[in-house]
């Protein structure tokens, strides 16, 4: 197993190398550079995924069974408290549709916002910048968040749930939203994290908060006017009301509102991106 993991490290920085040589190269053209960033970026890439799956021999297994466990949670919750779904007859598919977008989220943003320190190493070869390090992250929380969604609505329509979606392209649109706002989110938390640790503690109170206040347990109509007119400015409550449109073809809400959504997401990358270029020596020498 060690002999293994020697030749995973090995062959992954042979990659590194081998790219960062054409990054090297005197005066390189732009296609050049892209290339050598597309193979450092496949490398950081193989990288993660290696190390996350070889943590436990079930280490991919077990992150898929997460949503199950969100799920059989908060059941239990419902049944101590007594109460019954607001829409239709199925307590479990309605959390469900809760708790995807919940998990999708929470895995973008916490993979993404611990990019830096998880592959601080790779940083010390010349050519291998933060930028290479969250775009590799990004590819593997979108596959991880594919699996995710697959396996827990197979596995509910193998345990006899009855999984159809009334709207399958706008449910898809909505977890997809969800993993794009935990990335951008996480870029953000990644460059702070690097110049504060008080920002690594406030993303992780955010988590608990969030699946407070997403709507996993309630819809907004089911709230006070008051307090749902602070809710609606909670982006990811917005999103699971909208898979909730989206699976039950009787519920209508207009509470979603794509384009605040995409505004906050692009606020976040592009906030990120500005404290990486005007704050890069300081997040240099924090690394």
């Amino acid at each position: 197993m060690q002999n293994n993991s020697l030749v995973t490290s090995a062959m992954t920085v042979a990659d590194t190398r081998r790219a960062l040589a054409e990054l090297d190269a005197t005066g390189p053209r732009l296609s050049q550079r892209l290339r050598a960033h597309f193979r450092v970026v496949r490398a950081v890439f193989l990288r993660d995924v290696r190390t996350r799956v070889a943590g436990t021999r079930f280490g991919f297994l077990l992150s898929l069974f997460q949503p199950l466990s969100h799920i059989g949670i908060m059941l239990t919750i419902y049944y101590i408290l007594g109460r019954s779904t607001p829409i239709g007859t199925d307590t479990t598919m309605f959390l469900a549709t809760g708790a995807l977008p919940f998990v999708v989220f929470v895995y973008g943003f916490r993979q993404v916002k611990t990019a830096p320190q998880a592959n601080r190493s790779l940083l010390s070869f010349p050519g291998v910048t933060l930028i290479d390090l969250i775009v590799a992250r990004w590819i593997v929380e979108l596959l991880s968040s594919v699996c995710v969604c697959l396996f827990t609505l197979g596995t509910l329509a193998l345990l006899g749930f009855d999984v159809v979606i009334f709207n399958v392209p706008q449910f898809s649109f909505v977890m997809f939203q969800a993993y794009l706002l935990g990335i951008s989110l996480g870029v953000l938390f990644a460059v702070l994290g690097l110049l504060s640790p008080l920002a690594l503690i406030i993303s992780n109170l955010l988590i608990p908060l969030t699946w407070i206040t997403c709507g996993v347990l309630f819809l907004p109509a089911m709230l006070p006017d008051q307090l749902a007119y602070w809710v609606w400015f909670l982006p990811l409550t917005q999103i699971v009301d909208a898979s909730r449109t989206a699976y039950y073809g009787y519920y209508i809400s207009d509470f979603y509102n794509g384009y605040y959504i995409a505004g906050l997401m692009l606020a976040f990358v592009a906030i990120g991106v500005i404290l990486m270029h005007v704050l890069r020596t300081t997040l240099s020498e924090a690394l």
